[in-house]
């Protein structure tokens, strides 16, 4: 069994090199990611014409988000969040709970959980969202025109705002929930059409079906971002059905609403 490493803060290193003995000792191979790890742990580099088995991102969910859009093409890799940041929304465990995750690990007892992504596409780019793809105006004291027209024509929302958040289901529980959005099962495969600051509070969040692509247009040039990460200026972008789900560990039931209830209370 082949691992590849991620680590999101310095503090997690110790814990990290626990995790490396560990899995050594089982007779699997780690791999850094990145020099850092390479550095801080003193394990070889990834090979990435290798395969492996899984990515091991140890951080907050912030840190899944970089290591998903860091490495890319290789985003199909099952990911196993060991959560040691505020929220841990994705991760499958606690730093507390490795030892238990490990074994279970070595021992093949773990099952494999898709979640969906959205791809914006615009002239000159695209990008991959495991959250939210994200149109704000460049001027943050100035409003902008937004348009979001479906697939077939039909008009969704037309309004001065900030911006709008096209938000996949594990996205409604991050950013689109802070503008708020509703909180969509990740069972479920819709997207939130949340507008940001409307100039109209008539104005409200949208439920749509995750298939229809929609164009977001503005009445000037705008960010568009991807998950916070991925950073490009358009004033035309299309929103659709990513290319690629991403795919995480779970070594035990993953409970979204007890999860939910414990972030809505975390300061």
């Amino acid at each position: 069994m082949r691992i590849i490493m991620y680590i999101g803060k310095y503090e997690d290193y110790a814990l990290a090199k626990l995790i490396v003995n560990r899995l050594s000792s089982d007779g699997v191979e780690v791999y850094a990611v990145r020099d850092s790890e390479v550095k801080n742990i003193g394990i070889p580099k990834w090979d990435v014409s290798r395969s492996v088995d899984a990515a091991m991102v140890l951080g907050g969910d912030g840190t899944v988000l970089r290591f998903i859009h860091e490495i890319g093409d290789s985003v199909d890799i099952p990911i196993l969040h060991i959560g040691t940041g505020r929220v841990n929304y994705l991760s499958d465990a606690s730093a507390r709970e490795v030892s238990q995750v490990l074994d279970n690990i070595v021992k093949g007892n773990y099952r494999i959980e898709e979640r969906l992504t959205l791809k914006a596409v615009s002239a000159d780019f695209e990008c991959t969202a495991l959250n939210e793809v994200l149109v704000k105006g460049v001027d943050p004291g100035h409003l902008v025109t937004v348009t979001v027209v479906e697939d077939g024509g039909e008009e969704l929302m037309r309004a001065r705002m900030d911006g709008v958040i096209i938000a996949t289901p594990t996205g409604s529980t991050a950013y689109a929930l802070a503008a708020g959005g509703p909180v969509v099962d990740n069972r479920l495969s819709v997207k939130l059409i949340v507008p940001l600051a409307p100039f109209s509070r008539a104005l409200v969040p949208i439920v749509h079906p995750f298939e229809i692509p929609v164009k977001v247009m503005t009445s000037e040039v705008t960010h568009v971002l991807c998950d916070g990460i991925v950073a490009q200026r358009g004033a035309e972008v299309r929103i659709l059905p990513g290319d690629k789900k991403i795919r995480f560990i779970r070594t035990r039931q993953y409970r979204m609403y007890d999860k939910l209830l414990r972030r809505l209370f975390t300061p």
